[in-house]
């Protein structure tokens, strides 16, 4: 139910965020927002903000939505440093002894914490309930406890540190990462060259492209839209690209009314994959995109989350800051994605035939953990030379 609802969530926003900046490439992280909104509704009694919270990020069931951001929490763990080997690295593999050499471990994992103004200023219920259903860690600080000395209690240094300013305020904190390489030999001996890609104003840039290895791929292509799953050790991105007498925004607005459009299709087909390389990074205020999803009473009224600071008359939410980095290239996804939710406190086809595909115009692109099938990062690229 979780990773339904996190699917429908992730292509919403999508759409509501590119709306805003239609020729921007658009990178959004959605899990984390779901998580920290998951959280926060155990902090809410307000009947009319859950139906808010429910119908935004469609969930169905009261009761399993703890339950599935848990687990996905404890997929999403940070690991512990890998055991070194006592090998001599004379006997290692030599495959082996290049990759540890190489400096790009897969990593994928998820860290967030609730930090605070003022002990007693949270109610302990709403703490222990949040503690025990998601994990988040809570740090409390007094009320003119300078940043640096915040940063030096404990505080983990990949979390996004907000400014602390106000004595009222409180953040829950995000932050995601995920490196990984291509499973396979999918762009190993390619050599980037120049080919047109065609920008929706008309215009037409030089882009490098990547043309991928001759295989078989997860591969479908209707009259709606042509896609294909590369695969790698830690996830998959999924890359799709709308007609050519069709816009991406059509795309988005397909997939936002039915996110299962596509995800059951692909066969598999035997082809190859021209896709630009891309690097870029996207920072907003989400929280434009969640009102027009519908979520309003967390950010103008307090009494949304009475239950989680009765002491202080509830709190609202100021906004929902999200800067998201990714990288997708000839060596594999990486991407980073820090999240800063914050508050304060008050009432304030069927022929089976080579495929060749070529990305040369905007695209849409999703990138989902290889174990939950989490949606992790869902974007779109406008303009690759664009950073």
């Amino acid at each position: 139910m979780f990773l339904r609802a996190n699917d429908s969530f992730a292509l919403d926003l999508l759409k509501r965020t590119h709306d805003d900046t239609p020729e921007r490439n658009i990178v959004v992280a959605p899990l984390p927002v779901s998580l920290i909104f998951a959280a926060l509704w155990d902090g809410t009694k307000d009947v009319e903000s859950a139906k808010e919270f429910r119908a935004a990020f469609h969930w169905d069931k009261d009761f399993a939505t703890p339950m599935g951001g848990k687990m996905l929490l404890t997929r999403f763990a940070r690991p512990k440093p890998y055991p070194k080997s006592h090998t001599p690295r004379s006997k290692l593999d030599p495959s082996l002894l290049r990759y540890l050499q190489s400096g790009k471990p897969e990593e994928l994992w998820v860290s967030a914490a609730f930090l605070y103004r003022g002990e007693g200023s949270m109610s302990q219920d709403f703490i222990d309930r949040v503690t025990y259903d998601f994990g988040l860690p809570f740090r409390a600080f007094g009320e003119h406890t300078p940043q640096s000395e915040i940063l030096a209690k404990n505080w983990d240094t990949f979390l996004p540190m907000p400014k602390v300013t106000g004595p009222n305020d409180f953040w829950i904190t995000s932050f995601t990462h995920l490196r990984t390489s291509w499973a396979g030999n999918t762009f190993v001996d390619a050599k980037r060259e120049k080919h047109d890609f065609h920008l929706r104003s008309g215009d037409v840039v030089q882009a490098e492209f990547l043309k991928s290895e001759f295989e078989v791929y997860p591969y479908v292509r209707t009259e709606e839209f042509e896609a294909v799953v590369l695969t790698c050790w830690q996830a998959t991105i999924l890359l799709v690209l709308p007609p050519a007498d069709s816009t991406i925004e059509q795309l988005e607005a397909s997939l936002a009314k039915n996110p299962n459009l596509m995800e059951p299709l692909p066969a598999q087909r035997e082809g190859d994959v021209r896709l630009p390389p891309f690097h870029f990074s996207f920072e907003a205020n989400l929280r434009n995109s969640l009102e027009k999803m519908g979520i309003h009473r967390i950010f103008d009224d307090g009494n949304t989350l009475l239950a989680m600071a009765p002491r202080m008359s509830g709190g609202i939410l100021r906004g929902v800051a999200q800067k998201t980095e990714i990288t997708v290239d000839e060596n594999g996804i990486r991407a980073d994605a820090g999240t800063i939710v914050h508050g304060v406190y008050g009432g304030i086809m069927g022929v089976q035939s080579p495929f060749h595909m070529t990305l040369d115009r905007p695209f849409l692109f999703i990138v989902r953990d290889n174990v939950t099938r989490a949606l992790l990062f869902a974007g779109v690229v406008m303009n690759p030379t664009l950073q």
